[in-house]
């Protein structure tokens, strides 16, 4: 599971860019559940021809984690 930001009092912007650090990183290692890890289990993921050609919405984790594959 990938490091939640630890503090309250952590601005929302700290709270972001750790979030897309963690994810950039787990994509870079080609890690997907670490990937996957960075989304809640109701999430929603909308595909603008980022890694698909296709314009997508994916829903929850499974879906995500099938288009990162």
């Amino acid at each position: 599971m990938l490091d939640k930001p630890s503090s309250k009092n952590t601005a929302p912007s700290k709270k972001l860019s750790d979030l897309l650090d963690q994810f950039g990183a787990a994509l870079a290692a080609n890690d997907i559940e670490k990937a996957v890890d960075c989304f809640q289990e109701d999430c929603y993921w909308r595909d603008l021809v980022t890694f698909t050609w296709n314009i997508k919405t994916m829903e929850g984790r499974d879906q995500v984690r099938d288009m990162l594959k």
